[in-house]
């Protein structure tokens, strides 16, 4: 029963990759001999590493269409920093000679979400819209807000001024929407220019302009603000090309019917892969834990399965968020084969075992870093990603302890697992006879002619006979046991002592 279930399992993990293929073939894309005009994708949500991700994928296959236009809908509050300075840096590397990036705001481009939009040609509002407010910030657990140091901000305030060099966007200003502390001035020239300059700035612009001073500027936003705007606002201050209606609004200033959009959103697979995120440490103890099961008081396969489904549905999830991919997959394969070698093929006194679990940790770990940095360990990411990769574990791992404790303690002493027990090992036993039998069987003490995992067989009186070790126990082959009782067609057996193996 046991080797079919394993072949089955086997099945459907070899269909797992047609799964995953299947599940790409139907998302948007494009299709053979099209060449949109315009391609649509979204950032909604808060700004992490999935989101990151998912930008990167959507971007790929958007550009390999070559549009003309690539219209983003940024709709976020923020989110982690390192991933929303990631996706700008993505938008500033798009060959503006080829594509133009155009954002789309209808509702709130704060924080993570200002950032990646200025790394935008062209940023089209609603009246409702807002953005900035590019505080670089941590929040701790009971909710205080701190403002990180002057060595997080100033890659920040240099990444923006990019932004601003390549799409032409205001430097000062983008500055400010970051640079708490410094003030922000307005300088109208002679030649009726306006120019904004940044606190930093001030010295060396009036050094530029002879004859000009500090009091001549006027002071547009002062410390302890950061600046974020409105929609009229923004496009006032021409930090922003112009307000829309909506987005058809957008497509047809671009010179296309909606309907003629290409569009590049999350696949079902990412989304599902999005929505068991946050139970993927859960996923994952389950997993080792049904197969812990499995192998202490077998059920006939069912711990088996559901360790399969368990273990698959947190692999696929985790491969659709960027997080796993072949290293973790084979890393834990080979995790698991060492440790049935060791219980059933191949015994070394637990080293195989030991190993196996190794494996399956590390696996297990690498599978909650993305794996764009994984590996690289100067990137400035790596530690807080390895920081939440072994936090995650931690959850796994206690999911995991606290499940078998329960399953050892509470298991075998259910009708059901006892019936799965036995289901598990008879082989056609009369259970009449067997329960005829219990009063002259009772007390002696028989070999086990198998490994009782705690179902097996001993030898009675030259026939073997099924046996299942009280208290969910298991014992060694060759091993002597004396009958407790009989019950299912099955004798209830204990270990002599000192027979016990764990």
């Amino acid at each position: 029963m046991l080797r079919a279930m394993i072949r089955l399992l086997l099945c459907l993990l070899c269909l797992l990759p047609g799964w995953t293929a299947e599940g790409a073939a139907v998302e948007a894309g494009p299709q053979p001999g099209a060449a949109p005009t315009v391609a649509f994708v979204p950032i909604d949500g808060v700004i992490d590493d999935h989101r990151a991700g998912q930008f990167e994928r959507a971007m790929e296959k958007a550009m390999a269409a070559k549009p003309r236009y690539v219209v983003v809908r940024v709709a976020t509050d923020g989110g982690h920093l390192g991933a929303a300075m990631e996706m700008l840096e993505r938008a500033l590397k798009v060959d503006e000679s080829v594509t133009e990036l155009v954002a789309f705001i209808d509702n709130r481009a704060y924080s993570a979400g200002a950032l990646i939009a200025y790394g935008h040609k062209r940023i089209y509002m609603t009246d409702q819209a807002y953005i900035g407010d590019i505080g670089v910030i941590t929040i701790s657990q009971d909710g205080k807000i701190e403002y990180l140091p002057e060595k997080i901000e100033s890659p920040v305030r240099a990444l923006l001024r990019q932004a601003g060099q390549h799409n032409g966007w205001d430097q000062a200003k983008l500055v400010k929407m970051t640079a708490r502390n410094q003030e922000l001035y307005r300088f109208d020239l002679s030649d009726g220019v306006r120019r904004f300059v940044i606190e930093d700035d001030v010295p060396a612009f009036i050094a530029e302009h002879p004859g000009l001073t500090k009091e001549q500027g006027v002071l547009i936003s002062g410390k302890d603000r950061l600046l974020t705007y409105t929609a009229k606002e923004a496009v006032a201050e021409g930090m922003a090309t112009a307000l829309v209606k909506d987005i058809d609004a957008v497509y047809r200033l671009l010179g296309v019917e909606p309907s003629a959009v290409q569009r590049f959103e999350p696949s079902p697979n990412e989304k599902l892969a999005e929505t068991l995120g946050g139970w993927a440490p859960l996923l994952a103890g389950l997993a080792v834990l049904l197969l812990i099961l499995e192998f202490k008081m077998p059920s006939g396969g069912l711990f088996l399965i559901g360790a399969a489904l368990c273990g698959g549905a947190f692999l696929i999830c985790q491969y659709w968020l960027g997080l796993s991919g072949a290293p973790e997959m084979i890393l834990i394969g080979l995790g698991i084969i060492a440790v049935i070698a060791e219980i059933f093929f191949l015994p070394t006194g637990g080293m195989l075992a030991i190993g196996g679990l190794v494996a399956i940790g590390a696996g297990l770990v690498l599978a909650f870093m993305p794996d764009t940095y994984q590996f690289d360990t100067t990137d400035t990411r790596w530690g807080a990603a390895i920081g939440s990769a072994l936090a995650q574990s931690l959850i796994a791992l206690v999911v995991l302890t606290i499940g078998v404790v329960l399953a050892i303690a509470s298991l075998p002493k259910t009708r059901a697992m006892r019936v799965l027990a036995s289901q598990a090992a008879v082989d056609g036993t009369s259970a009449g006879e067997i329960e005829a039998q219990a009063t002259s069987l009772v007390g002696r003490r028989f070999r086990a002619r198998t490994m009782l995992r705690p179902s097996g067989y001993v030898v009675v009186d030259g026939r073997d006979v099924a046996a299942t070790v009280q208290h969910g126990a298991m014992v060694a082959e060759g091993s002597e046991v004396e009958v407790v009782s009989a019950a299912f067609g099955e004798l209830v057996v204990r270990p002599v002592d000192g027979e016990i193996r764990a």
